[in-house]
């Protein structure tokens, strides 16, 4: 394949088809669960041994000679990375990780204050009994 790269770069042409199809394919398989997907649904026709070895196929493709332009391919990634955008679970799940991850500060901030809080209201009714505070009634044995 790196052969075919090779070539369609060397010759005159204006569209790299091949090119950008690798280059898509290496962005698509990074894992073995990726290519076994892609097997499965019919996407990908494996000849090789295994799985792993597609992986290690397109993960060791290396980069085009020069940027690739090929409109209906691009056009293409275009509309998944729309439809993949646009769904649900993936804008509630990227919101979600905003939201947690962007104000892990303030929540830090709240948690020590509230520690701080506890444990000076501990240390307040370990000095002065605080049943009234808990409705709890202080049990004293005098036999």
């Amino acid at each position: 394949m790196r052969n075919l790269v090779a070539y369609e770069a060397s010759i005159v042409s204006e569209a790299l088809v091949f090119t950008r199809y690798t280059e898509l394919m290496n962005g698509i398989i990074d894992t073995v669960e990726d290519a076994k997907l892609l097997r499965e649904k019919k996407i990908i026709i494996n000849s090789l041994r295994s799985d792993p070895d597609v992986v290690q196929l397109f993960n060791g493709m290396s980069k085009a000679v020069r940027l690739t332009n090929v409109p209906f391919l691009d056009k293409t990634i275009q509309d998944v990375n729309k439809y993949y955008n646009n769904a649900w679970q993936v804008r509630f799940c990227r919101r979600l990780r905003n939201v947690v991850f962007g104000s892990w500060q303030i929540f830090t901030v709240l948690a020590i204050v509230l520690l701080m809080l506890l444990m000076g209201l501990e240390s307040f009714c370990s000095v002065y009994s605080c049943p009234k505070l808990f409705n709890t009634t202080s049990s004293s044995s005098s036999d």
